[in-house]
């Protein structure tokens, strides 16, 4: 039948809902989705080209794409042989593939040189096997066609799962529009569109090897004046080994299965250059064939490969129709160059940058500067005038090697920059605070304490001198007097506040007037001596009372005696 519009329009459809749905894929295949940019450094691996221009081994597709933006290109030189008619078919096409999105991409091949040799003699021969038309070229008569461009192929490859998402294997839906650009007249072309629509499934094993399988349908446009069948089942298996080193073994095993057994004329009338004609009707082929090759791959993504394809089962030809080589019809060479940047690979994403360290443990804490002082006194009542002794005994926390500081708002400090020093009391009683401060150079720290020292006059002391006797009428003084002065004079040196009263005496014998002169005689006497000892006469005072204040009674001689005399009396000045 004539392939339409709507099934082009379909094919495209059935591209477009696979494309949509792959972009929204549950997110437990996508485990590991890549940026809708890609950059130049992500991972890939190794990858060619199929013979139409998408990612694949040879001539079986994988189901990965190129990256977005990505491209490739490469030209092929594909032989194919056919039992009917002894007849080879050698096509030279370049082509080309950009990846568009995460998922896709679009591809091209142009058959820029279609050479069909058809070797069987004559042209055509009774026997539908072998002296028929071939289905895919109906119209050759000649036994070369030399030159001639044949089709054009363009398609897209949309991929489902794939191996970078951390899918278990990838998975694509791929389609094919076939362009006839080739030259009906000529016979390297049916001169009709055709459609293909592939599954393809793929899977790189342990980073050793590839294997893909595609399965599709083929829907071909019924050429003019022929029957010819309207399609063909396709299939196709392959591995390439090492899938990721540069030399690279290919194995493939691929065929077509088309949906009638017999090519038939119609209405076109073909006859040969000898002038044989074809046979109404010719049998198709079931065409299987095994391709081997090698391809070598740079690390830039450039290739060159060679290989040999088989038909298998392989038919032999009659010797008697041909004068040509007998193994041409079931094996043929390949060949290809071109470049591939490779497939993207899943690459885990970098641990995660380890925790930053701990912070440095905090500074240990200032040590608490401790400082006290205890100030002591011995000993802490004294006596006007006189010393005590102040003593600081300092506690510092860091060992600081502390000043001293002794103040006080009366008395005297012999060395008030000492721990311990002399402090003497004023001339006046009372409480006086004596205060010490230490003070550390490291930090200005400072302490203080105080003592107070209570300063008391000396207890009042009785002095009781003896007193002086004279004889009757007599006012010098007695060898025995001396005694009793110089104990006198002792004292008044001990004691410099001390100061005497030197009192005349006398019996009652006599006037008063007279008794009243001796007696002041008898003072005088004593302060002369006095004075001759070294007492000042500031501290001397004398008076005279006479018989006036008799200590004894006169009225005896044994008592009158002891009257006449001179007492000394204290005068403490205080």
């Amino acid at each position: 039948m004539t392939i339409t519009l709507r099934t082009i329009g379909l094919t495209a459809l059935v591209l477009w809902a696979s494309a949509a749905g792959a972009q929204t894929t549950s997110t437990a295949t996508q485990t590991a989705q890549p940026s809708t940019s890609q950059s130049s450094d992500v991972a890939t691996r190794p990858a060619t080209t199929t013979f139409y221009g998408d990612t694949g081994l040879w001539y079986v597709p994988t189901a990965e794409v190129l990256a977005h933006g990505k491209w490739s290109v490469s030209g092929y030189r594909r032989g194919t042989d056919f039992i009917q008619g002894y007849t080879n078919v050698g096509d030279f096409a370049g082509t080309f593939g950009v990846g568009l999105g995460q998922r896709a991409e679009v591809f091209g091949s142009f058959l820029f040189d279609t050479r069909i040799d058809r070797d069987i003699i004559p042209m055509f021969v009774t026997d539908p096997a072998i002296g028929g038309i071939v289905d895919r070229y109906p119209r050759v008569n000649q036994p070369w066609t030399g030159d001639n461009v044949g089709d054009f192929y363009v398609g897209a490859k949309v991929n489902l799962w794939s191996e970078y998402r951390q899918n278990p294997a990838a998975l694509a839906v791929r389609g094919i529009v076939k362009l006839p650009t080739a030259k009906k007249d000529v016979g390297n072309g049916t001169g009709k569109a055709d459609v293909l629509l592939d599954f393809i499934a793929s899977k790189e094993a342990a980073k050793v090897v590839e294997v893909s399988g595609a399965a599709g349908y083929e829907f071909r446009g019924t050429p003019d004046g022929f029957d010819v069948p309207t399609s063909a089942f396709r299939w196709g298996a392959g591995a390439a080994f090492p899938s990721r080193s540069p030399l690279r073994v290919f194995t493939e095993l691929n065929g077509v299965v088309p949906s009638s057994d017999t090519a038939s004329l119609t209405t076109a009338t073909l006859v040969g250059r000898d002038g044989t004609r074809p046979p109404l009707v010719s049998q198709t082929e079931k065409l299987t064939r095994a391709t081997a090759g090698l391809t070598f791959q740079a690390p830039n993504g450039f290739f060159v490969g060679g290989g040999l394809s088989w038909n298998v089962p392989r038919k032999e030809r009659n010797p008697a129709l041909t004068d040509t080589d007998p193994f041409a019809d079931y094996w043929d060479w390949q060949v290809r160059l071109g470049y591939h940047p490779g497939v993207r690979v899943y690459t885990p994403p970098p641990p995660p940058p380890p925790p930053p360290p701990p912070p440095p443990p905090p500074p240990p804490p200032a040590p608490v500067h401790n400082l006290t002082v205890r100030a002591q006194c011995d000993p802490c009542t004294v006596e006007v005038l006189r010393s005590s002794t102040v003593t600081a005994t300092a506690q510092d926390s860091i060992g600081c090697t502390v000043t001293y500081r002794w103040t006080a708002p009366s008395g005297t400090l012999a060395n008030p920059a000492d721990r311990q020093t002399l402090w003497t009391a004023p001339n006046q009683e009372g409480s006086v605070p004596v205060t010490v401060t230490v003070t550390c150079p490291t930090d200005n720290k400072t302490a203080s304490d105080t003592v107070t020292i209570q300063v008391t006059r000396p207890p009042a002391r009785t002095y009781t001198f003896e007193d002086v006797y004279f004889d009757f009428d007599r006012y010098s003084l007695r060898p025995e007097a001396t005694r009793v002065l110089d104990e006198a004079v002792n004292a008044l040196r001990e004691d410099p506040m001390l100061r005497v009263i030197i009192e005349g005496h006398t019996c009652n014998i006599g006037t008063a007037e007279y008794n009243l002169a001796l007696g002041d005689r008898r003072a005088n006497a004593v302060r002369a001596y006095l004075l001759g000892r070294g007492v000042t006469g500031n501290r001397l005072q004398t008076v005279s009372y006479g018989e006036e204040r008799p200590k004894y009674d006169n009225a005896r001689e044994e008592t009158r005696r002891l009257n006449r005399r001179a007492a000394l009396v204290v005068n403490l000045q205080r």
